[in-house]
């Protein structure tokens, strides 16, 4: 018997080895004087995305003088790309189960690592917890609006541009930045430039986070890797200094536009969703700094909406946007397309042409076959462990601490205790190192029969987002709504910060025919996909067997990706048989 497998191949990339000489440097000496640090006690560690927030101890430099406390040490990043950003932060023994600092601006610490392949960074001296006395800082803002000028989104002599960040709490309207009329950039048309300087007032090189800010209309400036931290946001330490110039969003200029009409197709959730609201179809995105919705309009076909208001974007230039709905439930998010994006946006290429109407899609990139068509009570499970941190540096995790799952199955409640009570999982301890948390929780029908979702620990603050980065989630199927699993589906055992990404169908493999003469088959299945059969691969006519559709089956066994379905077919005398999957 031989077997057709149908299914996508993931391409495989091969990277230069990357490496940076990182110096980290940190002074303990608040700490000292406050008795949370013991020179020759304690340790302190710097922990980042160069180790997966291991422990990379730091030794005490004993050239300092008498009462100041700096701990230094270099290490060979080759888990960081060249050019990338690295983050970090610095973690003390002496802080029990805590151990993390605290930083200004409440993110990882960053910085841009070197382009080239074996260079060294020294890392300006921080105090833990950026807890050194206040020094006045005088810090020069610059930024270029040209291609905003050009996109619609920033108009000569009525807008203006302001910048908001952690110095400011992020207030809009406390620091304009002022038009720079003696300036022109070579190149670009009027006086883009926008500057001003700002003083600040923190602990020597502490981190501060920023964006620029286009009013009226608050276009938020969005910069693209690797302008960005942790966060998204733009960075910089607290030293008197000028900041370099950027474009706004990281747009360069480019004089000659695109003019686009997007168009996406809504069968799936007019079908499925019961609250599904036809008027609020819209499409955000970076061609207006994510700022106000363009409201999407339906066609001679009431599922196909187009945007009533043409997008423009730089000819040459990749822009990032995404769909949106309103629901009961609140605001639903094209978040599945990977086919034509990813990281729950969508990215368009504009060709070197005035006019492109790009062809239209699928919300979610899913068919109407894709959408849970009955309500489905699925089971998270994961596993926590000693030493599972959150991605800021904390909390970490210990027996008792409470652990909640959020996600696209209930349009990402926000993240507080309070609100995602209904999502808390139970705890079942192991042993004293570990624990396995798990609950039931109802997706809609609706939904797709993928799901993102991730975890979080509470942390005795306002938010328990901290598993992995933004746009970092877990992706799991639910490969079986037949009858005999009487509406429910468990998923596989996650562990925490490992956003694990289930493939979508496949893996089928046939076995040789057992005593009893039958074909033993396995595959990754889910609804829409079935088994079919053909005694010859050039037969223009293939036999469906919709028992095997995953609205139907449920034998199987488990697996990391979930139920891997198993059935004995019957040969029926041929002297060959080929099998694929397809998907409706």
């Amino acid at each position: 018997m031989a077997g057709a497998l149908f299914c996508a191949a993931g391409a495989i990339s091969v990277q230069a080895a990357n490496s940076s000489l990182v110096t980290f440097s940190v002074d303990m000496s608040t700490n000292v004087v406050l008795g949370t640090f013991v020179p020759g006690t304690d340790t302190v560690a710097a922990r980042g995305t160069f180790n997966s927030f291991g422990t990379f101890n730091l030794v005490q430099d004993t050239s300092q003088p008498v009462g100041v406390y700096i701990y230094t040490n270099t290490v060979n990043d080759t888990s960081d790309a060249n050019g990338a950003v690295l983050s970090y932060k610095y973690w003390d023994s002496n802080l029990s189960s805590v151990g993390w600092e605290n930083t200004a601006d409440g993110q990882n610490r960053a910085a841009l690592l070197p382009a080239s392949s074996g260079a060294s960074l020294v890392l300006p001296t921080v105090y833990f917890s950026d807890a050194g006395a206040p020094v006045t800082q005088d810090v020069k803002f610059q930024v270029d609006v040209s291609e905003q000028v050009v996109l619609g989104n920033f108009v000569p002599g009525t807008s203006s541009v302001e910048v908001r960040g952690t110095f400011n709490s992020w207030a809009g309207g406390a620091n304009p930045l002022v038009n720079d009329t003696s300036t022109t950039v070579p190149g670009e048309p009027g006086f883009p430039l926008w500057t001003n300087s700002i003083t600040t007032s923190y602990s020597p090189n502490a981190q501060m986070a920023f964006k620029y800010v286009i009013q009226p209309g608050t276009v938020w400036d969005s910069p693209s890797a690797p302008n960005s931290d942790a966060g998204g946001n733009r960075f910089f330490n607290a030293v008197s200094q000028t900041l370099p110039l950027v474009n706004f969003a990281d747009a360069k200029y480019v004089a000659a536009t695109c003019t686009n009409v997007l168009t996406v197709n809504m069968s799936g959730p007019a079908k499925y969703d019961a609250s599904f609201n036809a008027s609020s179809v819209t499409v955000n995105g970076q061609f207006n700094g994510w700022g106000a919705a363009v409201p999407m309009v339906a066609t001679a076909d009431p599922t196909i909406y187009t945007s009533s208001v043409p997008i423009v974007f730089g000819q040459g230039q990749t822009f990032q946007y995404q769909y949106r709905y309103q629901n009961a439930g609140g605001t639903v998010y094209d978040h599945f397309n990977g086919l034509n994006g990813g990281g729950g946006n969508r990215n368009l290429a504009e060709p070197n042409q005035n006019n492109y109407n790009p062809p239209s899609v699928n919300f979610n990139d899913a068919g109407v076959d894709d959408y849970l068509a009955n309500p489905v009570n699925v089971t998270f499970e994961i596993v926590m462990k000693t030493g599972d941190v959150g991605n800021l540096g904390h909390p970490t995790w210990a027996p008792g601490a409470a652990v909640f799952v959020n996600g696209v199955f209930n349009n990402w409640a926000n993240w507080d205790p309070i609100t995602l009570a209904p999502y808390q999982l139970v705890e079942y301890p192991i042993n004293g190192s570990s624990s396995l948390y798990s609950n039931q929780v109802t997706i809609p029908a609706g939904n797709l029969t993928s799901t993102i979702y991730k975890y979080g620990m509470a942390d005795g603050g306002n938010t328990v987002d901290n598993e992995a980065g933004s746009g970092a989630n877990v992706l799991r199927v639910i490969r079986t709504t037949g009858p005999g699993a009487g509406g429910a589906y468990v998923f596989s055992v996650d562990s925490w910060a490992n956003m694990y990404q289930e493939p979508s169908f496949g893996q089928l493999t046939i076995d040789k025919p057992n005593v009893d003469g039958l074909v033993p088959i396995s595959w990754l299945g889910r609804p829409s996909v079935q088994v079919q059969s053909s005694p010859s691969l050039t037969s223009p006519t293939w036999t469906s067997y919709k028992i095997t559709d995953g609205t139907n089956w449920v034998n199987g066994v488990s697996s990391t990706n979930g139920l891997v379905s198993k059935w004995a077919d019957i040969p029926g005398g041929q002297s060959q048989k080929f099998y694929r999957l397809i998907k409706n």
